[in-house]
């Protein structure tokens, strides 16, 4: 998957590092450390510049975490609800951590 990005990130450039970062934060498997240090070597070796690399991966992660902020407070607990019983998360143990986190403040303990 390093390569594919690899090779997307100089095929493509700025435009890459943003989609590629986007995609990593959604929940794509895409290696966002690798990439930045992918990308902070090719401004090492002024293949990019630094300010419109920054600004690239910058923007990408904002969108990415943007995005996925916006998918969790539009499906809520629907996905848990619908499909958490493949992963044993239950209605009941929902109920109860949504208990303890209005009574403590504390998600997980």
């Amino acid at each position: 998957m390093r390569e594919a990005a690899f090779q997307w990130i100089a095929q493509h450039g700025y435009a890459g590092i943003f989609s590629l970062l986007v995609f990593g934060i959604v929940g794509l498997p895409v290696p966002d450390e690798w990439l930045l240090t992918f990308s902070g070597y090719l401004v090492f070796k002024r293949t990019l510049m630094f300010i419109p690399t920054f600004g690239a991966a910058f923007l990408g992660s904002t969108c990415g975490i943007t995005v996925s902020y916006t998918l969790g407070r539009i499906f809520d607990t629907y996905v848990l609800l619908k499909y958490g019983s493949y992963v044993h998360i239950t209605p009941e143990r929902l109920s109860l951590r949504r208990e303890v986190r209005c009574r403590t403040g504390v998600i997980w303990r």
